[in-house]
């Protein structure tokens, strides 16, 4: 199950630097089935009240530093049952860098492709 975010009143920065994400048993660095990258953002997500920290996981490296202001394309929270359990991770399909508010944009725009499954 995928919900989609409404994100108009939302602002987005980048907590940590982007990190290609590994296997927990391994250690090796995790790719998608064509080959790709798996990527984890942290970003913090702000509302003008209050803020929330999201993982978020993107296929390719997006290119952006910590503090750099994002827009999410394709933000979906991604919901499953496992075992009783509930099991849920965010995917997007790239980060936008966007203009700080009130400053100049920050980073660079994201070469993300698509949302799949890189969140699992």
């Amino acid at each position: 199950m995928e919900f989609r975010i409404e994100m108009d009143k939302l602002m987005f920065i980048v907590a940590d630097a982007p990190e290609q994400r590994r296997d927990f048993e391994t250690k090796s660095l995790r790719t998608n089935d064509d080959g790709e990258p798996l990527f984890t953002a942290r970003l913090l997500v702000m509302d003008g009240l209050g803020s929330a920290p999201i993982k978020v996981g993107l296929i390719g490296d997006p290119g952006l530093s910590q503090g750099t202001f994002v827009r999410p394309v394709g933000l979906v929270l991604n919901a499953i049952d496992r075992k009783g359990d509930s099991v849920q991770w965010w995917t997007a399909e790239r980060l936008e860098a966007v203009a700080m508010p009130g400053g100049p944009a920050g980073g660079s725009a994201a070469s993300g492709k698509s949302a799949g499954k890189a969140g699992e």
